[in-house]
């Protein structure tokens, strides 16, 4: 099985969106209220060039990026379908390389992500990608959902 990693377009990721992972749905919907491939729209028009989608056997199952907030902040972001976590690894590689080159390129000091507090999965990968974990934010999501802020800045990652 091989992954291949390619720059998003609005149609791969408004897909991707519309055919997420449940998880990554309740986390997503917790702080935006659109419908899914709103959300895929909203990524992508806030991303564009910092945005990327991982393809299995011809399909996509994964978009990820980083939003600009202003000069030096980001967001990062990352969504998929029940098949992305065979895609994780070559994310993995590609976010190590090539997507921290280019963020310190264009003169990022700090990526956040928030993540719910339960997404087990999320924070263990975030945590391997080299971002720590910054605190919990209290009734951050809809419904009251608590949420994780982790950071990699440029003076630490």
């Amino acid at each position: 099985m091989s992954v291949t990693i390619r720059p998003a377009t609005l149609r791969d990721m408004t897909f991707i969106a519309a055919t997420m992972r449940d998880q990554d749905r309740r986390e997503i919907r917790a702080v935006i209220e659109e419908s899914d491939t709103a959300i895929g729209t909203m990524l992508f028009h806030s991303s564009t060039d910092l945005a990327w989608t991982a393809w299995i056997e011809g399909d996509p199952v994964a978009a990820f990026g980083v939003t600009r907030l202003f000069p030096g902040l980001g967001s990062g972001w990352a969504y998929g379908t029940r098949r992305m976590r065979r895609a994780i690894p070559a994310v993995t590689r590609f976010a190590r390389s090539s997507v921290r080159r280019l963020l310190i390129a264009e003169g990022f000091r700090r990526i956040e992500v928030r993540t719910a507090i339960d997404h087990d999965l999320s924070h263990r990968w975030l945590e391997g990608l080299g971002f720590r974990r910054e605190g919990i934010a209290l009734d951050y999501g809809r419904g009251g959902l608590d949420f994780v802020t982790y950071a990699a800045t440029g003076s630490r990652s």
